[in-house]
């Protein structure tokens, strides 16, 4: 008898079976909250990058990225000045955006480069009754809700001896719904002046 061990009283083995029970269960309810962590990890980082995207969306002005994305060459727009009114989302008096670079080239080299710059992002040639009219060369496009009128003239000198060389541009970029409004404008100009 002194080499077998006597088993284990009953109430013993009730309690080492409820004691195992008890940490099988914990342990798959800790498991379950790791998978339950993870998943509400991975859900709030694909919330934070669609906040972020649609935020991105909503923040860039439509206006300002059309003219942001025209590629031309550095010699055709040496340097840049802005000018916006109105609002983004048509509120009053819809968004205009009114930018303008100064080109080393000539009025033609100029022009060849800014059309072929618009083309190139889809724009297309509008009907010549929904130019606003401007002084120079130049043309108006549209594209989705977008209306861009492009003007290139040369530059002016103020020393009649100096080297004249160069030209400037101008392009004005609206929503459809505000060309009204700037062909009122161009009209109340040209009337003054």
């Amino acid at each position: 008898m002194s080499g077998e061990s006597a088993p284990p009283p009953r109430s013993c083995r009730r309690t080492s079976d409820r004691l195992a029970e008890a940490l099988a269960a914990s342990g798959s309810r800790i498991e379950r909250l790791r998978v339950m962590v993870l998943v509400i990890a991975g859900v709030a980082v694909l919330l934070v990058g669609a906040v972020l995207w649609l935020g991105r969306a909503v923040t860039i002005d439509p206006t300002r990225r059309a003219v942001d994305e025209l590629d031309v060459p550095e010699w055709a727009a040496t340097s840049v000045g802005d000018e916006t009114y109105g609002s983004r989302w048509c509120l009053g008096e819809c968004r205009v955006r009114v930018r303008a670079w100064t080109s080393e080239g000539t009025v033609d080299d100029t022009l060849g480069e800014f059309r072929q710059a618009i083309l190139a992002r889809g724009w297309a040639p509008a009907d010549g009754a929904t130019c606003v009219g401007g002084e120079g060369e130049g043309g108006c496009y549209v594209r989705d809700e977008l209306f861009l009128e492009l003007w290139v003239v040369p530059v002016t000198c103020d020393d009649r001896l100096e080297l004249c060389v160069g030209s400037e541009v101008t392009a004005v970029v609206a929503a459809q719904a505000a060309l009204p409004r700037l062909i009122e404008d161009r009209s109340s100009a040209s009337e003054s002046g």
